[in-house]
């Protein structure tokens, strides 16, 4: 009788340890995807994935006037309403440097991925730091749809119309 109810102690012993590994583990990450509005998939991707690889593809304001399309071979596209640039940019974890050859300008930001948001805060640009860090957010998209700036204020001034009619 003995052996088993240490056999049975033993079991319970190793369940118990069991959820508690699983308890100390998920507990967290459900406060960090809530905290960052991440799906599990999403902590995954940026815990095992380098700012520097998720940074490839495209990133839109939720405008429609900004956008960028990063690539692998260190060249960017830049959306700026209906007019565009490529250029080239240098990532590391969490600066990233663009530079405009047409131009000779740079632009530094620190820059987080988490999920499908980019945050890019102004740092630096042509050697000088700004008196306001900026920030601007953009999402991954698929396929970028730039608007004109003529579009985008129409669809401001409607917006507007809207909020001054409630």
């Amino acid at each position: 009788m003995s052996i088993e109810f240490k056999k049975v102690k033993k079991n319970q012993i190793i369940i118990i340890a069991v959820i508690a590994v699983l308890l100390i583990i998920l507990v967290p990450s459900a406060i960090y995807c809530g905290v960052h509005s991440e799906t599990p998939k999403d902590m995954l991707t940026d815990m095992f994935t380098s700012n520097e690889e998720q940074l490839i593809g495209n990133w839109q304001q939720s405008s429609g006037l900004s956008a960028y399309s990063f690539n692998e071979d260190g060249s960017y596209e830049s959306y700026i309403s209906s007019f565009s640039y490529t250029a080239t940019y240098i990532a590391d974890s969490s600066t990233l440097t663009l530079t405009n050859p047409a131009s000779t300008g740079t632009v530094v930001y620190k820059y987080s991925i988490h999920g499908d948001k980019l945050t890019l805060k102004l740092v630096e640009e042509n050697g000088i730091s700004p008196d306001e860090k900026e920030e601007y957010e953009y999402k991954r998209v698929e396929t970028i749809h730039s608007q004109s700036f003529v579009d985008f204020l129409k669809d401001y001034a409607e917006a507007h119309k809207e909020d001054t009619n409630d």
